[in-house]
């Protein structure tokens, strides 16, 4: 059979992969396990009977548009929505990219800024995080001067550290770069930042939602996006909304790369309503934070690694004396392979023993810079407190 020719780079393009095996706790994806607020769900269903479905939705979501700037005093040609946040960080790949061109993103971050960089023929050119975990407004500054990327990429929160960058790195990254930048957002709601720009004069009730984020800064800077998505915070992973925020120059050149109707139309009328009712979903992120420092409480006390986060997530790994023992444990159970290291083989017992106990967390063991680390989704308060006896079991049940 005659083979076909694809693009060039297609070849070594490696799919996005996430474990889809049956568990009973599922907290690999950073989807929130609630489901929605009453009240949002008894609104949504009475839209469902008689509702258009053969008629196309708005062409370019205008409702949903015109709805998010008047919540924060912004003109809708400031707003742009797009199958969840990631298909408008792939068209401002597109956009801004190109061959020849430099796309800078950070590393280790989420691993879709790659693929989306060379789906749009452009060159990777990923800088560094401090060994924390934390943007070095400097260090990003001097790579973006030296490298002069055509577009760069700033992930806050970090996924799938968890750092949270205070506004003022952010503000000075975007006063000292010349080039567009986008700043992908998806966690702020779990970081409680509490910066807001002392010259923003919208009223205080349009930002206490944005606070610590760079919506603040809209129509200060010509220079960037905020993406923002409806899948983390607002559960709706299932239905791919998300939206950009910016000025209107870069909102036009964003535009021009989203095709007419691309945002189907149930999908659209379920996030009015949850961006209407978005005050409801206060509570259960406070909860998710509460029982996100829980649990990293208990994770530091049976010995594992926490990096600092302001998600609603937290990557661990085993650390000292705990490595040991647990690597010790996977060679008994799994046999030596010698192309793992030590702490590779801690955390990938980990990942295996929980998952016989149906409990599904996000294997990070192999990342070159992650080694033996697993990224765990703050899930509902009893999927949390299973989660850390099933742990803490491990942790301890091979010390001598």
């Amino acid at each position: 059979m005659a083979g076909f020719n694809a693009r060039s780079g297609l070849e070594t393009l490696e799919e996005y992969a996430v474990e889809h095996v049956a568990a009973e706790i599922i907290v690999n994806a950073n989807e929130s396990n609630y489901g929605l607020p009453r009240p949002v769900e008894q609104a949504v269903a009475s839209k469902l009977a008689g509702f258009p479905f053969n008629r196309y939705p708005p062409m370019q979501a205008e409702t949903l548009r015109e709805l998010i700037a008047d919540d924060l005093a912004l003109d809708a040609d400031n707003i742009r929505i797009g199958n969840g946040s990631s298909e408008l960080l792939q068209m401002a790949c597109y956009a801004f990219g190109g061959q020849g061109r430099k796309i800078a993103f950070p590393y280790p971050s989420f691993s879709m800024y790659g693929v989306y960089t060379q789906l749009a023929d452009s060159i990777a050119a990923p800088y560094p995080l401090t060994l924390t975990g934390y943007i070095d407004a400097d260090k990003v500054i001097e790579f973006c001067r030296a490298e002069q990327p055509a577009l760069l990429i700033v992930c806050n929160p970090n996924n799938p550290t968890g750092n949270y960058n205070p506004l003022a790195v952010m503000e000075k990254i975007l006063a000292n770069v010349s080039c567009p930048v986008v700043m992908d957002e998806a966690y702020m709601e779990f970081a409680k930042g509490s910066d807001v720009d002392p010259q923003d004069l919208r009223p205080l009730n349009k930002l206490k939602l944005v606070a610590g984020s760079t919506l603040a800064l809209t129509g200060k800077y010509s220079n960037f996006m905020c993406l923002c998505t409806f899948s983390k915070a607002y559960g709706l992973a299932g239905l791919r909304v998300g939206y950009a925020v910016g000025s209107a120059g870069i909102m036009r050149i964003l535009g021009k790369t989203l095709l007419p109707y691309h945002v189907n139309a149930w999908s659209l009328t379920v996030a009015e309503e949850v961006y209407r009712h978005k005050d409801l979903y206060q509570e259960r992120i406070a909860a998710i934070i509460e029982q996100r420092e829980m649990l990293r409480e208990q994770f530091e006390q049976m010995g594992l690694k926490v990096w600092p986060s302001a998600t609603n997530f937290l990557t661990c790994c085993p650390q000292g004396e705990l490595t040991r023992r647990l690597a010790a444990a996977f060679i008994r159970e799994y046999g030596p392979q010698g192309e793992k290291t030590e702490q590779m083989q801690a955390g990938l017992y980990l990942y295996r023993k929980l998952l016989e106990q149906k409990i599904l967390v996000r294997d990070y063991t192999g990342h070159p810079v992650l080694q033996g680390c697993l990224r765990i989704t703050i899930g509902l308060p009893q999927e949390n407190a299973e989660l850390a006896v099933q742990l803490q079991r491990l942790c301890t049940e091979e010390e001598t």
